[in-house]
């Protein structure tokens, strides 16, 4: 079997934002992380203190915990979220937009909700590194295509938690925003209602309906 290596990923946004982009997602997702872990160890690991409900995001250098992604799990999430989400006509690629830096800063932090899915997304880039790192490009491909199929519970909840933080986060990027249509928070000077497409689609689940 032929291998062929990965570009390794390079980081594509500064921690500043990555620390925002959790913020952004967290509150999205749970209605925010407003409940700090202290102690000195969960799980076998050192559990540092977070920012609180008011983070300083000014001086990201000061962030009071270390991102713990090695490069391969970085490269693995990259490849991973562009199946998930990749570069189609005019959308970026997930890994484009910086996902896996926020991947990584999602797992880092030690509020209760990232430190629940810690394990979950960590074991699950491992599994999956020793399979599409040094694979041959269909076997990496076929690698990919299995995880939406899995049985088994770790992987099945490995593939949910990290599709959902991928499609989360990328959906809160402008880039997302675009893909989508989103023109929320651009001043109009008339409304010119809905769009034909969306009247007659209306009109046609009206007629089902009976009304």
């Amino acid at each position: 079997m032929s291998t062929e290596t990965p570009e390794p990923y390079v980081s594509k946004i500064d921690r500043r934002t990555a620390l925002a982009w959790v913020g952004v997602v967290g509150a999205a997702i749970a209605g925010g992380a407003g409940v700090v872990v202290y102690g000195p160890k969960m799980g076998g690991e050192v559990v540092t203190r977070g920012y609180g409900t008011d983070p300083k995001l000014t001086k990201p250098e000061k962030a009071p915990w270390s991102r713990i992604m090695t490069p391969d799990q970085l490269t693995t999430a990259a490849i991973l979220a562009d199946y998930i989400l990749p570069a189609s006509g005019p959308a970026s690629s997930a890994s484009s937009l910086g996902v896996p830096d926020f991947i990584n800063e999602w797992v880092s932090a030690p509020y209760p909700d990232q430190v629940k899915d810690r394990p979950v997304v960590m074991n699950g880039l491992n599994a999956l590194s020793a399979k599409v790192l040094r694979a041959g490009a269909s076997e990496r491909a076929a690698a990919l295509a299995a995880l939406p199929k899995a049985t088994d519970q770790a992987t099945k909840a490995f593939w949910k938690k990290f599709r959902g933080l991928t499609i989360g986060a990328y959906y809160t990027t402008e880039a997302g925003f675009k893909d989508i249509g989103y023109i929320g928070n651009v001043p109009r000077t008339s409304d010119p209602g809905p769009s034909a497409e969306v009247k007659a689609a209306l009109e046609n689940a009206f007629k089902k309906l009976g009304l």
